[in-house]
């Protein structure tokens, strides 16, 4: 049976103490083990090995974030442009560089946003305004960050959360375990620049068994001289005795000073005795085969000239021998996606014939087999939108939710892969769009919060694909569309400011659809969508009711329901022009008969007689759509 994943906790102990007692919980609870920093070291730079090391041997972290700033590293010892940063903050970064550097199905960081009201402990004093304004920022950039947090109102919800992690943390260990069996089998050559540095830092498991075997195997044309290697090794670990005892000498402490020597001396010895096997694996590798010109060479350095010449060789080698081993690795992942290409192929054939449960578990079974394949993990988030939009319009709304969840999860992996990446950008807008679309159809408690955090991300989102693109017409009409969206959010919460700025994002989003129709006058699609934004701003200028509103929304729905006549009278026999006419007719007929001026409601009653009087080609049943909304209107 294999160890219980780790999981590193990272908070602070002035105001999260409590809350990080119901995390270690939750995570006994799922069968996982808390880890925690207990000793913090005052320089910065011992602070980033120490970290680094700890949590690397996890499989997730999770940030705590209240309003308590912490203890941090001296300051004085920061590098010249290092950011301040207290130890919970650091913490976080490195988990976070820990996940770009191994992808999310090997370490993944979670952040839980204590909000105002959350149950924290009292403080045992009152933090400097600097701390608190660094404290601030940081949340701030957990905010604009593109990676998702949660904001638990108390510790039940905290709880529940973590809790809910279980699957994902089992599914990053088991990734991490069957990644090392590859990399133990496939780079024998970066685990023995290892090994040497491993033994000179006191940390290697023994290589007895493995280099006895293999001496008698070694060629009678042998270069390598033991001898030699075994004599630059005793020096460079006798070197670093002499360091280990200089620092000793530092410490003011008898008592402690001793043990430090005692420990300098113990790893002297334990180094002493592996410098046989080492200087043996050295000329094994070197006698086989197939061993390499850097090994070789390596072998001769270290002979030669020491143990940092070595070092000093193989890192110059580094970056060229990491590429020929990736470049192995990616032809050998090409080949097996070739080889599942078929199936991801016939996912999208069961999905296209309504079987869609079958083609929900192919894509499943594929992005288990290769949960870092870029085609696979886009075609299944379109999918995974559709069947939000599907069960959006039919019913249960939880099924709807629950799509969007996992179609933002897939769209931000695919995302996490190559953030540049045009396709990748949209799709990850088109589910933050999702989410709002079904979050604002449930309307529970915290909704609100989130909603505006899907607004603003899927419009900053479209706003770089669109200065990156600025011809693209694509480009610019999700960015109207976007700002449609927050523009309708803002417009129904209805906070001090937000009439203000909805007013913005709609003027913004009908100038932009006014300069794609300039651009193509010919098309029905951006005449529609000018007609669109026009009906839009009329109905919140008509709900403003601020002096020349009225005016100006009589302008807008007028000027709206002239363009979609001309689109009726364009193509008869379509039944989304006819609704359109229908819908316009509509709104000007109730602003008419709202507004109460002489004659209003003659013109009202009238113009609500049309479109009751429209063929019922008006009302055609609404498909569900293949694409998002939030893309095609």
């Amino acid at each position: 049976m294999s160890a219980p994943p780790k999981v590193f906790i990272s908070a602070t102990s002035g105001d999260l103490r409590s809350a990080r007692k119901v995390v270690e919980q939750a995570l006994i609870k799922s069968q996982c083990l808390p880890v925690e920093q207990s000793n913090f070291h005052p320089d910065w730079r011992t602070l980033e090995d120490l970290d680094r090391k700890k949590i690397e041997d996890c499989q997730a972290l999770i940030h705590l974030v209240g309003w308590r700033y912490g203890a941090e590293p001296d300051p004085a010892t920061l590098p010249p442009g290092t950011p301040r940063r207290s130890y919970t903050q650091h913490e976080y970064h490195v988990g976070r560089r820990l996940q770009t550097e191994l992808g999310d199905e090997r370490f993944r960081v979670y952040v839980f946003l204590c909000p105002q009201g959350f149950p924290f402990d009292p403080e045992p004093d009152a933090e400097p305004e600097e701390k608190r304004a660094l404290q601030i920022e940081h949340r701030r950039m957990l905010e604009r960050s593109p990676y998702r947090y949660d904001t638990p109102a108390d510790d039940g919800e905290l709880e529940k959360a973590v809790l809910a992690m279980r699957e994902e943390v089992f599914a990053i260990q088991q990734e991490q375990v069957q990644t090392t069996a590859v990399v133990q089998r496939s780079h024998s050559l970066l685990v023995l620049v290892l090994l040497l540095v491993l033994v000179l830092g006191g940390g290697m498991a023994a290589f007895h068994h493995f280099t006895q075997q293999g001496l008698s195997a070694i060629k009678a044309d042998q270069k390598i001289d033991t001898a030699k290697i075994k004599t630059h090794l005793r020096e460079s670990s006798e070197r670093r005795l002499e360091q280990d005892l200089q620092a000793a000498d530092l410490e003011a402490k008898s008592e402690a000073r001793e043990r430090l020597k005692d420990n300098a001396q113990a790893a002297h010895q334990s180094r002493l005795a592996r410098i046989d096997d080492l200087a043996a694996s050295f000329a094994l590798i070197e006698g086989r085969a197939d061993a390499t010109e850097e090994v070789k060479e390596m072998g001769r350095i270290l002979q030669e000239e020491g143990v940092d010449a070595a070092l000093r060789y193989i890192e110059g080698k580094r970056a060229a021998l990491l590429a020929r081993v990736a470049a192995a690795d990616a032809a050998h992942v090409e080949q097996r996606r070739a080889q599942l290409q078929p199936l991801l192929q016939a996912a999208g054939l069961q999905a296209t014939k309504g079987q869609t449960a079958a083609a929900r578990t192919s894509y499943q079974d594929l992005l288990k087999l290769d949960p870092q394949w870029p085609q696979a993990l886009e075609v299944y988030a379109w999918f995974l939108f559709g069947q939000s939009n599907y069960y959006l319009t039919t019913g249960p709304l939880s099924a709807a939710v629950l799509n969007a969840q996992q179609c933002l999860a897939h769209a931000q992996r695919f995302h996490d892969l190559d953030p540049t990446q045009p396709r990748a950008q949209r799709v990850l807008s088109a589910a933050h769009n999702q989410m709002t679309d079904v979050l604002t159809q449930r309307g529970a408690k915290g909704d609100a919060d989130e909603i505006i955090q899907h607004c603003q991300q899927s419009l900053a989102m479209d706003e770089d694909l669109y200065d990156a693109n600025p011809d693209s017409a694509q480009a610019a009409r999700d960015v109207s569309v976007s700002l449609d969206r927050l523009g309708d959010f803002l417009a129904r919460r209805g906070q001090p400011g937000d009439a203000e700025a909805a007013l913005l994002h709609y003027t913004r989003s009908l100038e932009m659809r006014e300069k794609l129709l300039a651009a193509n006058p010919d098309s029905a699609q951006a005449a529609r969508d000018v007609s669109v934004s026009l009906n839009k701003l009329g109905d919140f200028l008509a709900q403003r009711g601020q002096p020349g509103d009225a005016e100006a929304a009589l302008l807008h729905y007028t000027r709206s329901l002239e363009m979609r006549e001309k689109l009726l009278a364009a193509n008869p026999d379509s039944a989304q022009a006819a609704r359109d006419v229908s819908v316009s007719l509509n709104k000007l007929g109730d602003f008419l008969s709202q507004r109460g001026l002489p004659g209003d409601a003659e013109a009202g009653s009238s113009t609500t007689r049309v479109a009751w009087s429209l063929p019922r080609i008006c009302w055609p049943p609404i498909p569900t759509p293949a694409r998002p909304r939030g893309m095609f209107r």
